[in-house]
């Protein structure tokens, strides 16, 4: 098996759990950004935010195999939160006994709201949608050069902005099957992409 088709053919995770530093690099893409915004709706400043965004995913590197797959959605995103969580409450201990960037009432506070969180349901339901659409762009960026422009095009007409197969091919002046198959090949690749990190029905 060529490298290519190694890293088509096998999920995300999949790699990552391998060792393979492109997949790392691609998780880190995809998660970054939500590790950074649980930095800072902690109440972290910049260099606090990049400490524990470090800790964070060099803790998931030495524990990745442990984690295990669930139907639940989002269980990679809670196993993740869960560490970026523990990490945050670390800091902010430390600050907390040397006195550094907030103290006293406040500092407890932004501890506690982080130990144990506990948002409404509707809530935490739109921040569950925010982050699956976050990390599918995410993953849409990362696949988008092993396409053509035109398939490219084509699946973001059809599946994006919801025109029809027919109506795209017209535009484009290509047969309706070709949009199909090209809307079918980039889907099957993100969903390989996404395996056993977000529910299947997301992508």
């Amino acid at each position: 098996m060529t490298r290519e088709s190694y890293a088509t053919s096998l999920s995300l995770l999949s790699r990552a759990r391998a060792n393979e530093d492109t997949a790392w690099r691609q998780l880190v893409h995809l998660y970054g950004p939500l590790v950074q915004r649980w930095c800072r709706q902690a109440g972290l400043q910049t260099d606090d935010v990049a400490d524990v965004f470090q800790e964070t995913f060099h803790a998931v590197s030495r524990t990745l195999d442990r984690f295990k797959p669930t139907n639940s959605a989002a269980s990679f995103r809670s196993w993740l939160k869960t560490i970026a969580r523990s990490k945050i409450v670390d800091l902010l201990r430390r600050r907390e006994r040397v006195g550094v960037a907030v103290g006293g009432t406040e500092a407890f506070r932004m501890l506690a709201a982080t130990a144990e969180p506990q948002p409404c349901e509707a809530a935490e339901d739109h921040e569950d949608r925010e982050d699956h659409a976050l990390i599918v762009r995410r993953a849409l960026e990362l696949i988008r050069p092993e396409f053509e422009a035109r398939n490219w095009s084509s699946f973001l007409q059809v599946a994006i902005e919801g025109r029809s197969a027919a109506d795209v091919a017209r535009d484009l002046e290509i047969a309706p099957q070709v949009v199909r198959q090209a809307n079918y090949r980039i889907r099957r690749r993100l969903k390989n992409v996404l395996e056993d990190l977000v529910p299947p029905d997301v992508v």
